[in-house]
């Protein structure tokens, strides 16, 4: 009985026997995924359009990944931008300021329909805000330290 050997059979054998090269990973260079995108001065104003478009008539919370969005370009590409230019980065800093101005006006005088778990949970991880509780005192004030040996300088008259 002949076996035959189809042209694909002897490549994948061919392939099985060569070793792997050897990779320099110093000159591996990563593959850029999807479009490029092309930055223009003009985005610094759109942020200010988009802020017209949010706030709580609107219910609409201003977000980077909405400005990503009205933008259409990619959250990695308002990050480039932002280490870039220095305008955008300002830009993106003014978003998030009045994402936090809404989201504390909110909690604080928001009605009915304001989640305040959502809240704290956003102005925790956005904004370096945190719950604290004092677990060393149980609210008391500290006590005074004895100072005993130690000679306090004398105050002058007037002082």
């Amino acid at each position: 009985m002949k076996i035959f050997v189809t042209p694909l059979k002897k490549a994948v054998k061919k392939a099985v026997k060569k070793k792997p090269r050897k990779v320099d990973k110093k000159k591996i260079v990563p593959k850029k995924m999807g479009r490029p995108t092309k930055y223009h001065p003009s985005f610094v104003l759109e942020a200010d359009k988009y802020l017209l478009t949010t706030g709580r008539e609107q219910m609409h919370l201003p977000k980077l990944e909405s400005f990503a969005i009205w933008l259409d370009v990619s959250m990695d590409a308002l990050e480039d931008w932002r280490r870039l230019y220095p305008n955008f980065s300002g830009a993106l800093q003014k978003i998030m300021k009045r994402q936090a101005q809404q989201l504390i006006d909110d909690g604080i005088y928001g009605g009915k329909e304001v989640n305040s778990t959502i809240v704290k949970l956003l102005l925790q991880n956005n904004h370096g805000m945190k719950e604290r509780t004092d677990t060393t005192t149980n609210d008391k004030d500290l006590p005074q330290p004895i100072i005993s040996g130690i000679k306090l300088p004398e105050q002058k008259n007037g002082l």
